[in-house]
């Protein structure tokens, strides 16, 4: 991960996370409507303490998940969010990479999360030898979709019951796009 990686957009700046960046990730974070959609329980309550180990390991990621490149999505001089190019062994295998990412529940359907996303899979492509980016959602969270829709990725197939959340099982939706598809 190149912690120097600096992504300029028309409203947003993408950058590495830093420790100063707790603050900015314990208000998001700690808000109920973030998690309504994602793949952990986060923890209750989501205490400074739990802000700090997640920032802690978005800044220095272990090399065993994979992690390409974490950005903080900063708007103004105020993280709002982070995006996640993650490669696992068989992604690496295989020239793909997944797209994950979250915005601050106050900044939605403002199209930042577009404008971000945009930027980080342009850079992938540009700086991998990337075939296929691809990402996930939860089908019932229609605003991610429609961000992974405008990025210009298809839908390729749906798994159901695919993962256990907070005790009940939720479906997958996943979307992909290829290298020579992407139009930047």
């Amino acid at each position: 991960m190149d912690k120097l990686v600096r992504l300029l957009t028309e409203r947003l700046l993408l950058r590495a996370f830093t420790m100063d960046d707790v603050e900015n990730v314990l208000e998001y974070g700690s808000d109920p409507e973030i998690a309504r959609y994602g793949v952990y329980t986060p923890p209750v309550p989501y205490t400074r303490k739990v802000a700090e180990e997640l920032v802690a390991m978005f800044s220095n990621p272990p090399d065993s998940q994979g992690i390409l490149q974490m950005f903080a999505i900063v708007l103004g001089d105020k993280v709002i969010g982070e995006i996640c190019l993650n490669q696992h062994y068989e992604d690496r295998q295989n020239d793909r990479a997944e797209l994950t990412y979250s915005l601050s529940h106050s900044h939605w359907n403002k199209g930042l999360t577009t404008e971000a996303t945009r930027a980080a899979v342009n850079w992938a492509f540009q700086m991998y030898p990337i075939n296929r980016m691809y990402a996930w959602s939860d089908p019932r969270n229609i605003a991610s979709c429609r961000v992974l829709e405008k990025l210009g990725m298809k839908r390729e197939g749906l798994l159901r019951s695919h993962t256990k959340w907070n005790g009940t099982f939720r479906d997958r939706v996943y979307y992909g796009i290829l290298r020579d598809e992407w139009k930047g």
